[in-house]
């Protein structure tokens, strides 16, 4: 069965995403496909890396079944693991071997992150740069040894992934465990994680991270009982 849109309806589609359907001869088209691309991204389907978009965190719903099922959110905080792998020198890898075999190195990189930490949900923050996040299900915790028994894995992964004679790439890894105290509801988890990933990446580039990275934040979400006179 056809479907079809009047000039209001495909003015405000295109409007929505304007730079980016300026120069090209099927707007509507171009503009659609975007908004699929976004809602699908909400809804967890993994990119072309099988990493999941960080719309997923910060709009979607992938820490919900996280929340719903950790018996310990509303008492000692709820508390996400993270390791972030983020490649370095992409460009150079790009430039010498070509735009498919980085994006094979990239499919390789979420895979390892898979493989070495079952149950855990692998966003990509950047371009190049991943989060694998420990969530309470997975069962799994952050350490201080999780980075280099990752690294040797990460990199031997990577350089299977490469052509022939290609060197195995380098990475910056950082360590994150984040405690959130009294959370009201799922849907704050999200934004927070993505905002505390970057962060504790950020700080790993300039090397002034320390180590494994603990923050706690406390929302006070709780409604206060009510007081005896």
């Amino acid at each position: 069965m056809p479907y079809a849109i009047d000039d209001t309806q495909a003015s405000s589609l295109v409007a929505l995403y304007a730079r980016l359907v300026q120069r090209s001869p099927e707007p509507v088209k171009v503009a659609l496909q975007r908004l699929l691309d976004e809602e699908h991204a909400r809804r967890g389907v993994p990119d072309a890396t099988g990493a999941l978009n960080p719309l997923a965190l910060t709009q979607g719903t992938l820490l919900k079944e996280e929340f719903d099922l950790s018996t310990h959110a509303h008492h000692a905080g709820w508390t996400v693991g993270a390791l972030i792998a983020d490649v370095k020198g992409m460009i150079h890898v790009n430039a010498r071997h070509g735009f498919p075999a980085g994006d094979a190195l990239l499919r390789a990189v979420v895979a390892s992150l898979h493989s070495q930490f079952p149950g855990t949900k692998v966003v990509r923050l950047q371009g190049d740069c991943f989060a694998a996040l420990l969530v309470p299900t997975s069962g799994l915790s952050v350490t201080e040894t999780l980075r280099e028994s990752a690294r040797p894995r990460l990199a031997a992964d990577a350089r299977a992934a490469l052509p022939e004679g290609a060197g195995a790439p380098d990475f910056t890894l950082a360590l994150l465990e984040l405690t959130i105290e009294q959370p009201t509801h799922w849907q704050v988890l999200g934004p927070l994680v993505w905002g505390e990933l970057e962060r504790a990446y950020t700080l790993e580039h300039l090397g002034t991270a320390g180590g494994l990275q603990r923050r706690r934040l406390r929302l006070g979400g709780f409604v206060p009982g009510r007081s005896e006179p």
